[in-house]
């Protein structure tokens, strides 16, 4: 039987860890002699924990659509603290990708390595790792830069990982260093979650020796672009991924000069780097607090309570609070709605902070709301392994209205997410439980926050406020 899961109590959090595998994808190809070099990759993953953690790893052949078609996961486990070099990386013998998933904290990385015929290792360069945080959103431009041939018998391989759900239409353009470009843009078809090959997009310089050539490539779903230059010599191999541009919230030197000489326009915001860069994100609600402990007790009536202003502003060592609801004993109830405005703060963790639950105390869960930070993600715990999860908007040093709505009638749990005014994001899952109702001897609550980091992946929200909430219970 499942562990009781209780938002902001260990238990919640352990019990998680499975559910919450990530997973990221590597380009692959099996080995190419080129000259006396062979080229090979290699995988490794790293667990810089204190336990054992296991990890599956599946193959999905370039031009297939990985949704449907694959390789039989296959399993490893890595020792605390240990490390694991993957082989047989391209099982068919045919490039593609590598798809690996297992616990958060693994760490990934690949690498092209250049080998002569005796085994001596000429050179080493890193291979693209794609996660959540590399993909290159739909729509935009990526772009690919660096390219040379400045020898003959240079080799490019050039690939395209699309990590959508569906097929994505590419648009694929060369340009030489003058701005001017080479030949015509190409336009291809990638399946959906899958790695392609692409037609060599250099093909229209011929046999001509040229550097600092750019691919531009820009797709209707989510993807990532990358070069591979392969040299007969072995001691240039090199691996290009998407440029960084300007786009960056990075401030200057002279900029932090002038701000610490008091020259600078300084940051308004309130305590816990509230207000002052949310960019006009706010819409009124917990980001206005001026920080501070909450204070007071809810307005409790028959089946409903309410809290005007800050109840919890979650910081170490105070990151948790619980309300008992006001429902009658034998009641059957329709449905629970619970709301309240959330400043999110700053992503305390990468992985999943810990927002709120409903939950009876004899252990049942109707829902938990996590958040995983680095793919903005929302993860609805519904209770008994059920879970429901999709992309949000969930921003740092943003505002928004949190509605939750249990509905027994429909049998469902609907996450329903604010800002301005304007819903912009809902999430919604079976529910589990028969029904919402208590007994003489059990209470239903909400709780808020969390009180420890559980398994190094699962943090309370520290820094995030939480302030006007209401609580409605309807009978039928």
């Amino acid at each position: 039987m499942r562990k009781p899961v209780v938002l902001g109590l260990l238990g919640l959090f352990t019990s998680l860890v499975p559910a919450f595998a990530g997973t990221v994808y590597v380009p692959v190809a099996p080995p190419q002699q080129i000259g006396d070099v062979l080229y090979r990759t290699q995988v490794v993953v790293g667990n810089p924990g204190n336990v054992e953690r296991r990890l599956t790893t599946t193959f999905i052949a370039s031009g297939r659509d990985g949704i449907r078609t694959g390789t039989a996961p296959s399993a490893a486990s890595i020792p605390a603290n240990g490390t694991l070099v993957l082989t047989n990386v391209t099982p068919t013998g045919r490039d593609g990708m590598l798809e690996i998933s297992g616990a958060p904290q693994l760490a990934v990385s690949a690498r092209l390595e250049a080998v002569s015929r005796t085994g001596r290792v000429l050179s080493t360069a890193p291979l693209p790792v794609v996660g959540s945080d590399h993909l290159v959103p739909r729509g935009a431009a990526a772009q690919l830069q660096g390219i040379s041939r400045v020898a003959t018998g240079v080799e490019h391989r050039f690939g395209l990982i699309n990590l959508g759900a569906k097929e994505a239409v590419c648009t694929v353009t060369v340009y030489r260093a003058g701005g001017s470009p080479v030949g015509t843009a190409a336009r291809l078809t990638v399946p959906a979650r899958s790695h392609t090959t692409l037609a060599a997009p250099l093909a229209a310089f011929g046999s001509t020796l040229f550097t600092e050539a750019r691919v531009e490539v820009s797709c209707d779903a989510p993807f990532y672009p990358y070069a591979v230059q392969l040299s007969p010599g072995g001691a240039a191999a090199v691996s290009v991924g998407p440029s960084v541009t300007l786009d960056s919230e990075l401030r200057t030197a002279q900029e932090l000069r002038a701000k610490d000489d008091g020259k600078g326009d300084g940051d308004t915001g309130g305590r816990n780097g509230g207000g002052g860069d949310d960019e006009g994100e706010d819409d009124g609600g917990a980001g206005d607090d001026e920080g501070g402990d909450a204070t007071g007790e809810p307005v409790v009536g028959q089946d409903q309570l309410s809290f005007r202003g800050l109840f919890l502003n979650a910081r170490q060592g105070n990151s948790y609070r619980v309300f008992d609801l006001p429902l009658r004993p034998g009641v059957r109830y329709r449905q629970i709605t619970v709301e309240f405005d959330l400043y999110l703060n700053k992503w305390v963790t990468p992985l999943f902070h810990g927002i709120t639950a409903l939950r009876r105390n004899d252990r049942t869960l109707y829902y938990g709301l996590i958040v995983r930070g680095d793919r903005a993600k929302t993860v609805l715990d519904l209770g008994k392994d059920e879970i429901a999860r999709d992309t949000g908007p969930w921003k740092q040093r943003t505002n928004y209205h949190v509605r939750l709505v249990t509905n027994a009638q429909d049998r469902k749990v609907t996450l329903e997410l604010f800002q301005g005014g304007q819903l912009v994001h809902t999430l919604s899952g079976a529910m589990t439980t028969r029904d919402l109702m208590v007994s003489a001897g059990t209470k239903m609550r909400v709780d808020f926050g969390g009180t420890k980091v559980a398994d190094g992946a699962y943090f309370p929200p520290y820094g995030w406020r939480y302030s006007n909430l209401t609580v409605k219970a309807e009978p039928f």
